[in-house]
């Protein structure tokens, strides 16, 4: 498995959350202006309401299975080991330092900053309390937009190019969504989902280097 890693590739990969931050900003508003807007808008529409509940809720675990697949057809045994070795181990490796990129900074460094900074949440009390335990106060950054684009960067990186084109574009739409839903259900400031995206595209950089020095590893070894 080969990765088109580049600045160009993030940059077109984020652009929808991007887009849907300046567009939150410019047709609504910031602070509080946001939040009360969509406390209304939730009251009155509770179908979408219901829907981008269940993607904040699943968002993330469908891309758990996504990479489990990946993993699994890769495994030792596989079809893919016997006929290529290489590739197969390369993809198990690529699932291998996602996991770490995942755990050392969607779930380890978010908590630090959410701990540290104590920022308080849409519907929380207005002021900072650094050093809180309360979830309350542990909303920059945002852990699930954090995740989601650690998570579809790399693959969208990986994604053959004809291919590729339209499931990059899709799963940068994907996320983009995840991070709206933050938003819209009053889980998060707009402001924590844009800190949330460079602390996901973060992770992602860290698990292409963490796959490229798993890779050089085993090379070396044969």
């Amino acid at each position: 498995m080969r990765t088109s890693h580049s600045a160009l590739v993030y940059a077109l990969c984020l652009l929808p959350m991007v887009i849907m931050l300046a567009a939150v900003a410019l047709c609504i508003g910031t602070g509080e202006t946001v939040t009360t807007f969509f406390r209304a808008y939730r009251y009155q529409h509770p179908d979408l309401t219901y829907w981008l509940t269940i993607l904040t809720d699943w968002g993330n675990p469908f891309l758990y299975l996504v990479y489990g697949t990946i993993y699994a057809r890769a495994a030792k045994g596989s079809v893919l080991a016997a006929r290529n070795p290489q590739e197969a181990r390369s993809r198990r490796n690529f699932v291998l330092a996602w996991i770490i990129a995942q755990l050392l900074v969607a779930f380890l460094l978010v908590r630090i900053f959410k701990i540290t900074i104590g920022s308080p949440r849409p519907n929380a009390d207005g002021t900072f309390q650094p050093f809180s335990f309360n979830s309350g106060h542990n909303s920059l950054p945002s852990g699930h937009t954090t995740e989601i684009v650690g998570s579809v960067l790399p693959l969208a990186c990986a994604a053959k190019r004809r291919a590729g084109i339209l499931l990059s574009a899709l799963l940068a739409v994907y996320a983009a969504l995840v991070g709206f839903s933050r938003i819209y259900l009053g889980q998060h400031h707009a402001s924590d989902v844009f800190f949330g995206t460079l602390t996901g595209a973060f992770s992602a950089l860290l698990m292409h280097t963490v796959w490229t020095h798993l890779n050089r590893k085993n090379n070396d070894a044969n």
